[in-house]
């Protein structure tokens, strides 16, 4: 079911004409040093995504994955970097991978502790103290996050979404902060 969810995303993606970007696609030996290095087991929706995208990007979300450099790639991009990063904090268990920044603090984790039947491990958004300061449960699998985040996004685009400014209260547009990025790119070159 979580792998026609994560199907069902990039087919909508694809359907609405929002570029779906993708690293380098990790082979099954890739997946194996991936699982071996972090001690876990990937839920089966995750790793289709790393076998058809390595990482992926779409809009302005960044999913973390695998990279053309390898498993030893220092980019925050890179799942192995990020999760090995976030357990030395203190801010993750060490079942949890995370795959996904909120650009205002939370961030998201498959906790691989509590795979089920499926191959599937329930995402939760972690607050920036981690997990002991709190998590929620936001979907069963990645594949069903997947799908309600390109849900998010196709409603926001229907709707014009909000700049960053509009309303002070609420955190940037993830099309504000995807330009952004894009111009701060030139600063990197």
């Amino acid at each position: 079911m979580s792998i026609a969810m994560y199907n069902d995303a990039i087919r909508s993606l694809r359907d609405n004409g929002i570029a779906v970007l993708g690293t380098k696609s990790a082979t099954e030996d890739d997946l194996n040093q991936i699982e071996t290095r972090l001690g876990v087991t990937l839920p089966v929706s995750y790793k289709k995504m790393l076998s058809e995208h390595g990482a992926l990007e779409f809009d302005t979300i960044e999913i973390y994955g695998w990279l053309s450099q390898g498993i030893d790639a220092k980019f925050i991009t890179n799942v192995v970097y990020a999760t090995e990063r976030e357990r030395a904090d203190g801010r993750i268990s060490e079942t949890m991978i995370p795959f996904l920044a909120a650009g205002y603090g939370p961030f998201y984790v498959m906790d691989c502790a509590e795979m089920n039947t499926d191959g599937e491990a329930p995402v939760y958004e972690v607050s920036t103290g981690g997990y002991t300061n709190g998590k929620d449960k936001l979907a069963d699998s990645f594949g069903e996050f997947l799908r309600n985040e390109v849900r998010r996004t196709l409603e926001a685009r229907a709707q014009g979404g909000l700049e960053f400014g509009e309303d002070e209260d609420s955190p940037p547009s993830r099309e504000f902060i995807s330009e952004y990025w894009k111009d701060r790119a030139k600063d990197f070159e």
